[in-house]
């Protein structure tokens, strides 16, 4: 039987509905606004670019939703049996996209893993807010025709290896499972059994909650899944290694350990960082909010935001509320921006780490430019094995917090703007912490960030015209200008800091002696050089 009142595109025709959807920035079937205009469903949507049979007007809808009125030029001549299989699909929790920028690169890239290198498990890494989730919509979007079942799932209230398992056989049995604690091999066997069967998409979203962490000091533990939760390990363990036909995608701020060990660029692992999008890339979302792509300060706003396209809409809406859609205008109140829920999504990824890697992370942004692994050694106050030191910057790159410099074959380390910003914000606030506990219990042993980090730039000039080496320490004379409320009280606090640190021991004052003497510097407040005599610094 053929349905003469349903229309299909044709392979060109998809292509020339494809170019049409990109330039409105929609994607193939995630796009709320399209079935919207188009007054029909995204199932229906969906089966348009799968090439099924639909209803005329639905198909002529489709078509003209984005701009195209001339729908038989789509349409396929042949009839064909609306009896074609489809693909089982079972979204989960996945967004509707409205809107999608750039990263062509990066999609072509994904799709050339898992349709020609047949890829098992792929990894979408990056920071918070950098589009993991956006991308790993579109990829799926693209590519499930590809596969006889899509499966996505959401992480993020870090449900049990049991739980998701139960899930995912429920969907490819067609029958309610449940996998008791008792039974996690077990039905790790089942799915890799389905997934030898049927060719399958799973998507696994926001998989940095199953992992721990750290409480070590020097040690980091990055991408180590939590107590209760090692059986997704094993999970991925079996899908990087048993033999099946199918795709493990999963998005993640920190690279797991077992794809850290598995993945490489000739097996069928792999993993993909994303950094910020690309000046010509991220205009795209400006140019959403009504802006032109000459309006002035657009590439400078976008380099300060380091492309994060989270960041970007954020502030976007904030400068069209606060300055009336000025851009010149707030970059000339040369500040940086968070806003809640970056600072969130950034908040959780610091404070999973070890001690040592805050250490670095705080001396990275004292420093505010790349830097050498040597530098950053010779930087900390009671250095551990070059080994610890050499690990845990490995640690921050997989958990996405650092990037790497290679200028003339050397490697520099540094921190994306937002990183930054949040760490200096975070330096300061424990700064503040320690000298009120100090204050409080007159005891020096408080200080940790205060005695372990100096609040200038190493080696800085005594009158800098670089005021970046400065910065810290005036966003914290700043700060203790506020919490003292005047003059005469902070300097009477820090008198008594002085004191408590003579005759101690170079060990136990640190950097706390030449923080301290910049601090007197910063606030004019007088002292001789006999004041610092008994006082080490370093």
């Amino acid at each position: 039987m053929f349905a003469t009142d349903s229309l299909r595109a044709s392979a060109t025709g998809m292509e020339i509905v494809d170019r049409a959807r990109r330039r409105q920035g929609w994607t193939k079937t995630c796009t709320a606004t399209w079935w919207q205009t188009a007054h029909t469903s995204r199932a229906t949507l969906r089966r348009f670019w799968l090439g099924k049979p639909i209803q005329r007007d639905n198909f002529i809808a489709i078509c003209a939703a984005v701009g195209i009125s001339n729908w038989s030029e789509i349409a396929d001549t042949k009839l064909v049996p609306e009896s074609e299989q489809t693909v089982l699909a079972d979204w989960g929790e996945a967004p509707e996209l409205d809107s999608f920028y750039g990263r062509t690169a990066e999609l072509n890239q994904l799709v050339e893993w898992i349709s020609q290198d047949r890829c098992k498990v792929i990894a979408l890494l990056g920071l918070g807010g950098i589009g993991k989730t956006t991308l790993a919509v579109m990829l799926a979007d693209q590519i499930q025709e590809q596969f006889e079942v899509l499966i996505w799932r959401s992480l993020k209230v870090a449900q049990s290896i049991e739980s998701l398992l139960g899930s995912l056989l429920s969907v490819l049995s067609s029958t309610q499972v449940v996998v008791s604690p008792g039974e996690i091999n077990r039905g790790i066997s089942q799915l890799i059994e389905y997934l030898r069967q049927r060719r399958c998409l799973v998507i696994l979203d926001e998989a940095e909650v199953i992992f721990a962490s750290d409480k070590s000091k020097s040690r980091p533990g990055v991408g180590r899944c939590r107590e209760g939760y090692e059986g997704y390990g094993e999970l991925l363990r079996r899908v990087s290694s048993d033999r099946h036909q199918s795709c493990i995608v999963l998005t993640s701020r920190e690279k797991p350990q077992e794809i850290a060990v598995l993945q490489g660029e000739n097996l069928p692992v792999r993993s993909l960082q994303l950094r910020g999008l690309p000046p010509q890339e991220a205009i795209e979302i400006f140019q959403a909010k009504g802006y032109s792509d000459s309006e002035p300060g657009l590439t400078e706003l976008i380099a300060l935001y380091g492309g994060n396209p989270l960041a970007l809409k954020v502030i976007t809406t904030m400068i069209q509320e606060v300055f009336n859609g000025n851009v010149a205008e707030f970059l000339s109140q040369s500040t940086l921006v968070l806003g809640d829920r970056l600072r969130t999504l950034l908040q959780q990824q610091v404070n999973r780490l070890c001690e040592l890697e805050k250490e670095l992370l705080y001396w990275l942004t004292i420093e505010r430019e790349p830097v050498s692994l040597s530098r950053l050694q010779a930087n900390l106050h009671v250095p551990p094995a070059a080994s610890f030191v050499v690990e845990a910057l490995a640690s921050l790159e997989r958990r996405s917090l650092l990037e790497k410099v290679t200028p003339a074959d050397r490697v520099l380390y540094a921190l994306q703007p937002l990183v930054m910003k949040y760490v200096t914000e975070e330096l300061i606030e424990q700064v503040i912490d320690e000298i009120d506990a100090v204050l409080e219990t007159q005891n020096i042993e408080h200080f940790q960030v205060f005695r372990n980090h100096s609040l200038v730039k190493p080696n800085a000039p005594s009158n800098p015209d670089d005021r970046s080496a400065y910065q810290v320490l005036a966003r914290l004379v700043q700060s203790l200008q506020r919490e003292f409320r005047s003059e005469s009280n902070l300097e009477s606090h820090l008198l008594q800091i002085q004191g408590l640190l003579r005759k101690r021991s170079p060990l136990a004052v640190g950097y706390a002696g030449r923080n301290l003497r910049e601090i007197f510097q910063a606030l004019a407040i007088y002292s001789s050089t006999s004041d610092w005599q008994d006082i080490p610094i370093r």
